[in-house]
């Protein structure tokens, strides 16, 4: 089960996590996330998930392509290490926009959009 809440942060809007982004959860989780990328880019915490399986990845896949469609950017703030190997090996790491900070988030969301 993935829980949520939707803050903003100097002007960005952040979507907190926690739990796990699998199967189960991840037709919710692209609804949000399409829903606020169509009008903004997106930073998603990821501090406190826990899980993320392949349908999870694919589903962060999906949001930033649909959210680069849109020019907008998905920002995958603080991953586990396990996501950033997962991303490695499954061939998707170039498709998706990390960040360690709020700042670099920020950041990232200037210099790609």
């Amino acid at each position: 089960m993935l829980n949520y809440s939707i803050n903003e942060i100097e002007g960005v809007k952040v979507l907190v996590t926690s739990g796990s982004l699998t199967a189960d959860s991840v037709v919710n989780f692209k609804s949000i996330v399409k829903q606020v990328t169509e009008r903004e880019s997106l930073i998603i915490n990821f501090e406190n998930v826990t899980l993320v399986t392949s349908a999870g990845l694919n589903a962060l896949v999906e949001v930033s392509f649909f959210a680069k469609d849109h020019d907008r950017r998905v920002i995958i703030l603080w991953p586990e290490k396990e996501l950033l190997k997962m991303a490695e090996t499954m061939g998707v790491y170039n498709y998706l926009i990390f960040a360690q900070t709020v700042d670099e988030a920020k950041m990232k969301i200037k210099f790609f959009t």
